[in-house]
C-alpha cells in the first residue's frame, strides 16, 4: 500500500476529502481511481484514504482521496511492510511446546476425519 505524507487541516479532517498533486508527493507511480492509500496525517496520526477521482492538468494529476477510518501506527507500518521493533525474545522451550501442541491439535483432527490414532 502506498503512503502519502500530508498535513491535513482541521476543515479537511472534517470534510473527509483532500485533493493532492502528484508532484507534492514522493509516489513513484501514478494512483488509480478506487485504489486505497494510507495517508500520514504529520503530528496526528495515520488514516486509510480510496483515490476517488484523478484528474489532469498540463503540468500535473490531481488526485482526489475520501479519507476514511484512523488507524493505529502499528497497523499502518503492517499495511505499508515497514519494519517492525524487534519482537521480545522467544524461548526454544516455548517454540518446542507451541509444536507440541500444534502436532495434538493435529493428530486428534485426523482421528476425527477417520485415520486411526497413534
Amino acid at each position: 500500500m502506498e503512503r502519502l505524507d500530508l498535513e491535513l487541516n482541521a476543515f479537511t479532517r472534517r470534510a473527509g476529502s483532500v485533493l493532492v498533486a502528484h508532484s507534492e508527493t514522493t509516489l513513484a507511480r501514478g494512483l488509480e481511481p478506487g485504489e486505497r492509500v494510507l495517508v500520514r496525517d504529520r503530528g496526528v496520526g495515520h488514516r486509510v484514504a480510496t483515490v476517488r477521482d484523478i484528474s489532469f492538468d498540463l503540468t500535473d494529476t490531481h488526485y482526489r482521496l475520501e479519507l476514511g477510518t484512523a488507524i493505529a501506527d502499528e497497523d499502518a507500518a503492517l499495511l505499508t511492510g515497514e519494519p517492525q521493533a524487534a519482537a521480545a525474545a522467544v524461548e526454544l522451550s516455548d517454540v518446542l511446546a507451541l509444536l507440541h501442541e500444534a502436532r495434538v491439535l493435529a493428530a486428534g483432527r485426523s482421528y476425527l476425519a477417520g485415520a486411526l490414532p497413534n
